[in-house]
């Protein structure tokens, strides 16, 4: 018996995609669950990705059983019931702002939704490595960045890519050192970077261990000391003070959108903050504290908020060019290449020598240095800048938002020549 779900504006209900009278004479076999949808003449299917077996299903409830055995079933009935909410809220929305309800409309909306996630409900409960990193991921979303996610769905999507390549079955049992061998030279003949394959495998080693202790995997032989490869220091520069007052004093007015992702720049170059979290600060962002103008922001990454100076420079900016606002956000990767732009205008043509490893060969290139600059060069310049001029990092620290020493340093550009006159300057023989 199937039972549908009455809505004002549609009809939802779930079936399997296999005839009941198959699956009632052999009751464990797995079927795609399909969600139905009905709406005047328009008929619309949707995979909801899980396999459920006839014995699991309660078809009077529409959602998996309470049934000994089953330890995802509250996740995946919540995702039920999330689907059709998404639905029903589609569905509202396009009538409400007068768009015709389409089939291709929402499936557009139930993708996006979904990432066409793919999970399967086993006898017992067994979920596969993918079925069990899509889940991980779902679980995780409420406690980790969009960054990390977006990371960890690279990561599945380049298993999967390795996995189809080689003809590979990856699953649980396949994460040995034969395959971490295979899985890193794949990624090499993508020609990614040494630090790239580093992110992919510790994402991996996250979903693995996440997998034991929520006891679906066995297999710990991704733990083993060769299971692993070391991060290395990129070609990363920051800006002296010098080369900073160049690009505050360039002379933009002619070009408004290098202007103003100079401007925005210039304000993370101040604040030491993100990309994600200096672009794009309003005026609801200014407070003030003792007489003095701040941005309050929240990061994004860590969830913490600071309170950082709203310098005399960059209050001047915004008020002969934003209306006394900071200026309006820019597409990161816009800013990207104006900075470069605007680096090459200030000057700024140093050569610099980069060593890299990439689809594991060493490179060594030689970039001017204006090609180098980026959103991240502001938050390396502040930590550096104010390092060298005898801040503490704990109270740099306490502005960037850094969590640990450790990762402070990785920030802190200063080599060679430089670092030992740094270190002579500060003290060190005295």
């Amino acid at each position: 018996m199937r039972v549908t779900t009455e809505r004002s504006k549609g009809t939802v209900r779930f079936a399997f995609k296999e005839p009941l009278s198959e699956l009632k004479r052999d009751k464990r076999r797995d079927s795609l669950l399909l969600m139905h949808f009905s709406y005047g003449a328009l008929r619309f299917k949707y995979s909801t990705g899980f396999k459920v077996c006839f014995e699991n299903w309660d078809s009077e409830k529409q959602r998996v059983r309470n049934k000994a055995g089953i330890l995802d079933r509250d996740n995946l009935n919540d995702f039920l019931t999330d689907l059709e909410n998404e639905l029903n809220r589609e569905v509202s929305r396009l009538i409400s702002e007068q768009i015709p309800v389409t089939k291709e409309a929402l499936k557009s909306k139930l993708d996006s939704f979904t990432n066409k996630n793919f999970v399967e409900v086993k006898d017992g409960g067994k979920l596969d490595f993918f079925a069990y990193a899509e889940l991980f991921i779902e679980l995780k979303k409420s406690t980790i960045s969009i960054i990390t996610i977006r990371s960890y769905r690279q990561t599945i999507e380049k298993l999967r890519n390795f996995s189809e390549r080689y003809s590979i079955k990856v699953d649980f049992e396949t994460f040995d050192q034969v395959f971490y061998n295979q899985f890193k030279k794949f990624l090499e003949e993508e020609n990614f970077s040494q630090n790239t394959i580093v992110k992919h495998t510790k994402n991996l080693k996250g979903i693995l261990n996440s997998a034991v202790s929520d006891g679906y995997n066995v297999n710990q032989k991704f733990k083993g000391r060769d299971f692993r490869t070391s991060t290395e220091q990129t070609t990363e520069i920051y800006l002296t003070d010098l080369e900073i007052d160049k690009i505050l004093k360039l002379d933009l007015s002619k070009y408004k959108d290098l202007e103003r992702a100079r401007d925005i720049f210039l304000i993370g170059l101040s604040t030491g903050q993100r990309i994600s979290d200096y672009n794009g600060l309003t005026a609801s962002n200014i407070i003030e504290i003792g007489g003095r103008e701040y941005f309050r922001i929240k990061q994004q990454k860590t969830g913490k908020t600071v309170n950082c100076l709203v310098e005399p420079h960059i209050r001047k900016i915004m008020n002969e060019r934003y209306d006394g606002f900071p200026p309006a956000k820019m597409v990161e990767q816009r800013i990207n290449d104006y900075l470069k732009q605007v680096g090459q205008m200030a000057g700024i043509d140093e050569k610099i020598v980069c060593k890299s490893t990439k689809g594991g060969k060493e490179l060594i290139e030689v970039h001017p240095k204006y090609e180098l600059i980026k959103t991240h060069t502001a938050r390396r310049s502040f930590c550096t800048n104010k390092y060298k001029s005898g801040k503490s990092a704990m109270d740099i620290m306490f502005f960037s938002g850094h969590t640990t020493e450790r990762e402070f340093y990785k920030y802190i550009r200063i080599q060679g020549e430089e670092r030992a006159s740094h270190l002579v300057d500060s003290g060190f023989y005295d």
